[in-house]
């Protein structure tokens, strides 16, 4: 089990610059104790954007967890994980995902090949969101290897019915033949905001995230045409922050139930 304090120091650095981590860092250098005014010492370090808010976190699991720790200690535990995320997001790489009419600006990188290659890296956890769905035999063939190797695959996708009537069929019927392999969730009529003339928000976003190491974010649909001929632009994002975050940040929608399984 992860330590609460360490949990607490990891989320930190990776939100915050190295500038903003150095200046909080510095903070709680010069707090002998978790003492109340710490707090606010604290997160006057760093009052801009959400800054503050991993200031006053970072104190409370201090105090809560570990107050025998002199500030300095702290310190250290947070520039050393800032230097490591710092790191990574030096690693990371993002590539344009392209299809449609290629320039020598652009070349073409299909949908399709970018899509593939994020399942086929998932080692651990594979996430699928999409809007609509309709002949997609490579990824299925791609869903149904991942799984056969110990892969968690869940899809997010759009229902009909959810939908208002602007997608006619359940983008579920495309994975059919994988569906004892994967768990499904929708987001329900009764969470979405309301639009004006009584329609409902839609759930449109369309990305693949394989553990934290890899994620296509995505104009195309889980389409045949979507991912090999129109005209659909994406990035591919290999390492850094960004594939972790978009894990859990859908992790944390189903957690509080604004993604719901369907059994």
């Amino acid at each position: 089990m992860t330590d609460p304090l360490a949990a607490v120091v990891e989320e930190a650095a990776r939100a915050l610059s190295q500038a903003a981590a150095e200046a909080l860092a510095s903070a709680f250098h010069g707090l002998a104790g978790a003492t109340p005014d710490g707090r606010w010492r604290a997160m006057a370090a760093v009052p801009t954007g959400h800054a503050d808010l991993h200031a006053a976190r970072l104190f409370d699991a201090w105090r809560a967890h570990a107050p025998e720790l002199p500030g300095a200690a702290v310190a250290l535990a947070l520039r050393a994980a800032s230097a490591t995320a710092g790191s990574l997001r030096v690693t990371q790489t993002v590539d344009l995902v392209w299809t449609g009419p290629t320039s020598r600006h652009v070349p073409v990188r299909h949908s399709r090949a970018a899509l593939l290659e994020v399942i086929a890296a998932a080692r651990n956890e594979l996430l699928l969101i999409s809007y609509a769905a309709f002949k997609v035999q490579a990824v299925l063939d791609a869903i149904a290897d991942a799984a056969s190797r110990g892969v968690t695959v869940a899809l997010v996708l759009e229902t009909a019915e959810d939908s208002g009537g602007t997608l006619t069929v359940d983008a579920s019927r495309a994975f059919a033949p994988v569906r004892e392999d994967v768990s499904l969730y929708v987001w329900p009529a009764e969470q979405r905001p309301r639009l004006g003339g009584g329609a409902a928000a839609q759930l449109h976003a369309k990305a693949a995230v394989a553990d934290d190491t890899s994620a296509l974010i995505t104009s195309a649909n889980l389409t045949g045409h979507a991912i090999t001929a129109n005209m659909e632009l994406g990035l591919l994002v290999r390492g850094g922050p960004v594939p972790r975050r978009l894990r859990l940040h859908f992790r944390e929608l189903i957690a509080v139930g604004i993604l719901v399984p369907v059994r």
